[in-house]
């Protein structure tokens, strides 16, 4: 099972053995869950919502500002109210129209606070189109153009043949991902803040998922440790070399922190990959301390969610902490195909999203 595998060693880029999805302690696996209705995650989510949307409007600081002890105090408990009210992996039903109803966005936005993703099903299947569509009801609108991703920019995360280009990257294969945010390449102006996936075919065995919210991370570490949060919002704390292919510069170096608030409303972004090739990390001792510490509540396992989408099942998050376990599928069924698309925008359901731009 995958988190052990992780557990034994959380830098390991090996497969595990097999591809069964079981269920650790601390995780929770994915299902048709009634839906629940709970007075008091209302009242905490209004709450929560009304600091984001007077940072958003710029009369208040950030909570994610380590100048900002008050606001912070103030987010961190309601965060943590609202997880205690709400179940992570409750599924929305679409309708019909391959939609949420307006009933559901507030609830779909509790869901994202509290945990960081919004999962969905329906009995039909969404074309691409229809899953574009969905995500625009969620504020997303923005797509970001990875060189995988097909020409409406929906990439079809599915086991690519050898001879393909795309092989070298370890998401068209069906070997294990480790713990990384999407885009963590990305340079600023391209900053992934959200993304969705919906699943077309699961995989004959294994393929499952496993989520971290990076908001719950951000709050473990500044109550253990405030200082090392500090270095892991340092702007040399992480570099990405440049990716040359055949004397080619694909991608320009890129260096930033872990950890940034974005400019753009004030939330938190992350930048993480666990892999241990192809990324140099600041070596001073405050550091190295700090990101030894992420790895250790994420081994940890406190605030990890386990899942395998189903056919027909989706999630939207606010590119969170995730990773994938290896798959096999079966020669007499499709391959595994699952819709992804990565977003410039924040989650925000219900809101408008803005145009988009070329």
């Amino acid at each position: 099972m995958y988190f052990n595998w992780l557990r034994r060693d959380p830098e390991s880029v090996a497969d595990p053995t097999d591809g069964r999805l079981q269920s650790p302690v601390h995780c929770t696996r994915i299902g048709r869950i009634d839906h629940v209705n709970s007075d008091r995650a209302s009242a905490m989510y209004a709450s929560l919502s009304d600091v984001s949307r007077r940072v958003a409007a710029g009369d208040g600081d950030s909570p994610f500002s380590l100048a900002n002890d008050d606001a912070y105090a103030a987010w961190r408990a309601r965060k943590l109210e609202l997880r205690r009210s709400l179940e992570a992996t409750r599924a929305l039903d679409l309708g019909a129209d391959g939609k949420l109803a307006a009933a559901d966005l507030a609830a779909a936005a509790r869901q994202v606070d509290a945990f960081g993703f919004v999962l969905f099903e329906g009995d039909g299947r969404l074309d691409k189109a229809a899953f574009l569509a969905l995500n625009r009801q969620l504020g997303l609108e923005r797509l970001d153009a990875n060189p995988g991703a097909d020409t409406d920019r929906v990439t079809s995360l599915t086991r690519v043949d050898d001879e393909d280009p795309r092989a070298q990257y370890v998401p068209y294969t069906n070997r294990a991902l480790n713990w990384h945010t999407d885009g963590y390449y990305n340079d600023s102006a391209r900053a992934i803040r959200a993304f969705a996936l919906y699943c077309v075919q699961p995989a004959a065995r294994g393929g499952g998922n496993f989520l971290f919210d990076h908001e719950y991370l951000y709050l473990q570490i500044r109550d253990r440790a405030p200082d090392l949060l500090r270095a892991l919002m340092r702007p040399d704390l992480m570099r990405v070399p440049a990716n040359v292919q055949n004397g080619r510069v694909v991608r320009a170096e890129e260096t930033g922190p872990v950890f940034a608030i974005d400019g753009d409303g004030g939330g938190l972004q992350m930048r993480y990959t666990s892999r241990p090739r192809n990324i140099v990390w600041k070596r001073d001792r405050q550091s190295t301390l700090a990101l030894g510490l992420v790895r250790e509540l994420l081994m940890a396992g406190d605030g990890l969610v386990e899942l395998r989408l189903r056919r027909g099942q989706g999630l939207v998050c606010s590119n969170l902490l995730h990773g994938r376990e290896a798959y096999a599928d079966d020669p007499a069924q499709p391959p595994r195909l699952v819709f992804r698309a990565r977003y410039l925008d924040p989650v925000r359901p219900g809101v408008e999203p803005p145009a988009e731009r070329d």
